[in-house]
């Protein structure tokens, strides 16, 4: 049951990227971008690629949490508050990957290369446990991933900012993303620090415990 939802909404997610690539090469004709910086349109190549490539890895960490929410989903697992953060987890990273094609559009850019736009769906997520407990193995995968994440970030503002003085998209970057990134490490390093305390004297129960109180 938990496979088949989780399919299922790999399959929107992915539809609704191809609906947005659709709706991009209808209003953007030509695939070489104008050569005159005073073109409404204009965005210099390496800045252009430097955003579908974020827009690439805000999906796929989309799909990394959607994994481990249908981990924790399993009935041999059954740790609903972990389910309910990773699923979280994935519909932010999700909305954030629609927020930058929206720009993308709002900007004459094709969002999405279908040359070089990827999804890593991986093997099915196994965690081995970290102290007797999956769910830290989790989180620390979790706090990984939003450091990469926000790591991309940085360089594409400083790709549009220092070599090209894109100031709008560096602005709309840092007032709308990185803001959230850096309170979702803070929020996660904190979990994984609280976890750690309560796994010391009983893995199984400060799992339990965790997942009931502070998911």
């Amino acid at each position: 049951m938990m496979k088949s939802i989780f399919f299922g909404i790999v399959a929107l997610m992915f539809a609704a990227v191809v609906m947005q690539q659709e709706q991009a090469s209808a209003q953007v004709t030509d695939t070489d971008l104008p050569s005159s910086t005073d073109e409404w349109n204009y965005m210099n190549r390496s800045c252009s690629a430097k955003l579908q490539d974020q827009i690439n890895k805000e999906f796929d960490a989309a799909l990394f949490y959607m994994q481990y929410a249908a981990y924790f989903a399993q009935y041999k697992v059954n740790l609903p508050g972990f389910e309910k953060f990773f699923f979280s987890a994935a519909s932010e990273e999700r909305e954030h990957g629609m927020k930058l094609i929206e720009y993308a559009l709002m900007r004459g850019q094709k969002p999405i290369d279908r040359n070089t736009f990827s999804l890593h769906f991986g093997n099915q997520v196994q965690p081995e446990p970290e102290q007797g407990s999956v769910a830290l193995t989790a989180l620390k995968a979790a706090l990984a991933k939003e450091q990469e994440v926000t790591k991309s970030i940085r360089e594409l503002i400083k790709v549009c900012e220092e070599d090209h003085n894109d100031y709008h998209l560096v602005d709309y970057l840092t007032g709308e993303f990185l803001e959230e990134q850096h309170q979702g490490q803070r929020d996660l390093a904190g979990k994984i620090t609280m976890l750690s305390k309560l796994l010391r004297t009983n893995p199984k129960l400060g799992e339990f415990m965790f997942d009931k109180q502070n998911m």
